[in-house]
């Protein structure tokens, strides 16, 4: 018992509670080397479907910028013939312009825009068609090929094609 009652005075003596602080205080940068792993892990959680909403939403840009392109087409009264540019289109069509004004020039880097008509379905059916093609390029993978890790299968990009086709509305 006589021993027991020397270790409990000699914990909390206060040389000892000294010591005690003191290795406690040398414990400071622990929270923030766990901090720093940890919110690099959320950072990953976060940042992978926030990247695939990207792809969504470039893929919903290109297709909301066919069908305004193919509108705009239909309407016009002169049938459009085969173009074909690549983003920003400033030497284009004024129908390849508007287009590119509604694509995203920074998620989808080179896309090509292209305007056609298609006579095949008969002389009073004539369809003007506009195509909104690019690749999007996923951020995640970007920072996982400088950090060193090779990618076999290639999903670092995303094709995204979006075609609109509607009826020329100047003929029969």
């Amino acid at each position: 018992m006589n021993l027991i009652l020397r270790k409990w005075r000699a914990l909390y003596s206060l040389s000892d509670f000294y010591k005690l602080l003191l290795v406690r205080s040398n414990g400071k940068g622990q929270a923030l080397v766990e901090f720093t792993l940890v919110f690099l892990l959320l950072l990953v959680v976060a940042w992978i479907p926030a990247d695939f909403g990207l792809a969504f939403f470039s893929g919903q840009l290109a297709s909301h910028a066919a069908r305004e392109g193919a509108r705009i087409a239909a309407a016009s009264p002169t049938l459009a013939t085969f173009e074909s540019c690549t983003l920003p289109c400033s030497s284009a069509s004024d129908i390849l312009k508007r287009v590119s004004y509604r694509v995203s020039s920074a998620l989808l880097p080179g896309a090509t825009i292209t305007l056609d008509n298609d006579t095949t379905l008969g002389t009073c059916n004539t369809q003007v068609v506009v195509q909104v093609s690019g690749t999007y390029n996923f951020f995640f993978y970007r920072l996982l090929h400088l950090m060193g890790v090779s990618n076999s299968t290639n999903l670092d990009t995303a094709n995204i094609v979006r075609t609109t086709k509607m009826r020329w509305e100047h003929q029969c």
